[in-house]
């Protein structure tokens, strides 16, 4: 079997990416030849002749590999355009959708009825929650070739990896406590909302140093996006004293390390379809504070989405009842999803 795993590759280390190369080292370790196609490169908006000509080799020039297992965040018109030209070669097509966020209705609208057109060719979803699963079949997909299989991937700790995080992260560990942590891809926006919840980061160290007087908050963001937005926070930070106990981490490296070494682990965002690091927070035992947009791990302790009164409230009753918190999370075991994603290959390779 021979696999083409097809999406964003790391750095930068975003849940997408950080899937697919986790999905590419189990896939190897278990025998299975597979190939990565990084495309992350064709998602620039600014558009050009160049990158026009660039975007068109890139639909016909197809991967190899007799099985594509494409990676999507949003309907991605080009992608589907590229899964039809696979299947009409005879290739048998997977698609993993990280979410649905899609902000040209037009587009959206096309994708849709391109996704119910190759449904009916040898093509297989997976949806990594129940609701991304609902929306595929509501718009007249056969709900059994679709499958609901969250983007964790367990993986082993690296002395590598370790080692690529700066000197200054460990340094502010070591002289900071409690350590929060909070992630982005990079800063953007939903609904006029900041999706990630920077914002509500600053506003959660600025309130408990009251109590915390060294607490060290790390905002991990390997590509910072909006610049202007940026400084307007780092403004803000400045504004309510917390530049010795705010730091942003914005050089390409793993999150987990940080992790390892953290008290708690945030996700305040607006929108969101599992969020892995909220997955790899839990694995490493860290109690998690994550906004209710969709399905979280299980032991995430929830709070309304942009509510900053009840996301303050939860964070500091974790820290009010650590031990109680940390032991709850000392039997959980999350799921080895790789062998999930095996028997669809499997199941396709057949027909």
């Amino acid at each position: 079997m021979k696999i083409a795993l097809v999406g964003p590759y790391p750095p930068p280390f975003g849940g997408v990416s950080i899937h697919i190369q986790r999905l590419k080292e189990r896939l190897i370790e278990r025998g299975i030849k597979c190939t990565v196609y990084d495309v992350k490169n064709m998602q620039d908006r600014n558009i050009s002749v160049k990158k026009i000509k660039k975007w068109v080799t890139q639909i016909f020039l197809l991967p190899k590999e007799k099985i594509i297992h494409f990676h999507s965040s949003g309907y991605n018109f080009a992608m589907l355009i590229k899964s039809l030209f696979c299947l009409i070669l005879g290739k048998k097509v997977v698609i993993t959708y990280h979410s649905l966020r899609e902000k040209n209705e037009i587009t959206e609208q096309i994708s849709k009825l391109l996704i119910n057109l190759i449904s009916k060719l040898n093509f297989y979803i997976i949806a990594v929650n129940s609701h991304i699963k609902d929306n595929f079949v509501k718009i007249g997909i056969n709900k059994k070739k679709i499958k609901v299989i969250s983007a964790f991937i367990p993986f082993i700790v690296k002395k590598q990896e370790i080692a690529a995080v700066p000197k200054k992260i460990w340094d502010f560990i070591k002289n900071h406590k409690p350590i929060i942590s909070a992630n982005a891809f990079k800063i953007v926006f939903y609904n006029d909302e900041d999706l990630y919840g920077l914002d509500m980061c600053i506003d959660l160290c600025a309130n408990l140093k009251t109590k915390y007087p060294e607490i060290g908050f790390i905002f991990c963001l390997p590509d910072i996006g909006d610049y202007d937005y940026f400084d307007e926070m780092k403004q803000k930070i400045r504004e309510k004293g917390i530049e010795s106990n705010f730091l942003f981490q914005t050089k390409a490296c793993q999150l987990y390390p940080i992790l390892m070494k953290s008290d708690v682990f945030v996700r305040p965002t607006n929108t969101d379809s599992y969020g892995v690091s909220v997955a790899e927070a839990i694995y490493f035992k860290v109690p998690t504070v994550a906004s209710d947009v969709c399905r979280r791990a299980e032991s995430t302790i929830l709070f309304k989405k942009r509510d900053i009164n009840e996301f303050i409230l939860k964070v500091k009753g974790v820290l009010n009842n650590y031990e109680y918190y940390q032991n709850k999370l000392c039997d959980m075991e999350l799921e080895d999803n790789v062998g999930e994603i095996l028997k669809i290959y499997q199941g396709i390779e057949v027909k």
